[in-house]
């Protein structure tokens, strides 16, 4: 009797884990949080903006971006993202007026359901001069994608009869689609400003993303169009700053507002990048901050980054200690994260001269 007893609590914990996570499921259609998001919003420029495409020191640059959170609620998620950009410049031996084609890939995963979301954007952008310090991004990127869930993993409270479950029982709840495929359109622009002489330099833009709102939602394929579940425009503006106050250290500085529908997120951080070796192609420099988030909980996001000639390195680990909502959602561990980027420069052309003047 009492083994039975165990076996039925633990039946009931599953399905209630398995009813919240369906819960969040089907209102993901209006939460801020069913974006891809990550606390170094920085070193994920595509996912930041379409703007942030080809603004960066090089010819080719890779990212790739793992986040892992919720893991002490029923829920965690797990992100993965991966990204190429390639510069094409408009004259041979002009390297300020180009056109950044671009390939991202966004992998979430959710939960007991095993809800997925697979993207895949074609960011593209164009960045000209305005002056010698100063240059503007104008990009967009095209997405198409797929989320799914694993209906075999369902359960209702209707299917538990006296304590026990019936799977055959019959249920009120329709879910005759279990994956969808949407198209999806952002935009953004970026302005870039650095100083000639130094390491300082500014990075101010702004973003639409889902301009065209599309349907994000598993209802039963009888619902109206007026019905379905859409995802609202979300508008982002950042500031990203890196200022040089001396031969060994730099001062960094960030902030990034996003609104989505009802819902609002503002980060703001500051850090200390120290060089320690200069060496051409070898150089490292290590930078240590902290950034402070509000959304619907507070949360501190210590991080650290190493650079290492052209390779970045970065980790975070989000702190959810000033908030109620922390402790009761995420025992306070919102979750690690990490990126890594690799910037290649080709080897440019020499301009042509003539060596003797008679030739």
């Amino acid at each position: 009797m009492l083994n039975d007893s165990i076996v039925n609590t633990i039946s009931i914990f599953s399905a209630l884990r398995r009813a919240f996570s369906l819960a969040l499921m089907l209102t993901a259609g209006t939460l801020a949080a069913q974006d891809i998001h990550f606390s170094q919003f920085g070193n994920s420029p595509l996912n930041l903006s379409p703007g942030l495409a080809g603004v960066f020191g090089g010819d080719m640059r890779f990212v790739a971006n793992y986040r892992q959170q919720w893991r002490a609620t029923p829920v965690p998620y797990t992100t993965l993202s991966g990204a190429v950009e390639n510069k094409v410049y408009w004259k041979p031996g002009r390297y300020d007026r180009f056109v950044t084609a671009s390939l991202l890939l966004n992998y979430d995963k959710q939960g007991d359901l095993a809800l997925q979301s697979l993207q895949l954007g074609v960011p593209i952008s164009v960045t000209m001069p305005l002056n010698r310090t100063s240059y503007l991004t104008l990009g967009a990127t095209p997405m198409f994608g797929q989320r799914s869930f694993d209906s075999d993993e369902v359960t209702f409270s209707e299917q538990y009869i006296d304590g026990m479950f019936d799977p055959s029982a019959a249920i009120s709840e329709n879910l005759a689609v279990t994956s969808l495929k949407y198209f999806d359109l952002s935009a953004g622009a970026n302005l870039r400003m650095q100083a000639p002489q130094k390491r300082s330099r500014v990075d101010l833009g702004v973003a639409a993303h889902h301009i065209n709102r599309p349907s994000h939602d598993f209802w039963a394929s009888s619902v109206t169009d007026e019905d379905e579940v859409r995802l609202y425009h979300k508008w982002t503006v950042y500031g990203l700053g890196l200022f040089q106050i001396s031969e060994k250290f730099d001062f960094l500085a960030q902030g990034l507002y996003q609104r989505q529908g009802g819902y609002s997120e503002i980060v703001y951080g500051a850090g200390i990048r120290m060089h320690l070796r200069e060496q051409r192609y070898k150089e490292l420099a290590l930078q240590i901050g902290a950034d402070w988030r509000h959304r619907y909980n507070n949360s501190l996001v210590p991080r650290v980054e190493v650079f290492y000639g052209s390779w970045t390195l970065g980790a975070t680990f989000d702190w959810d200690a000033f908030s109620r909502a922390g402790e009761l959602i995420s025992n306070r561990r919102g979750g690690p994260e990490l990126s890594l980027i690799f910037r290649f420069f080709k080897i440019k052309a020499l301009p042509k001269f003539k060596s003797c003047p008679i030739i």
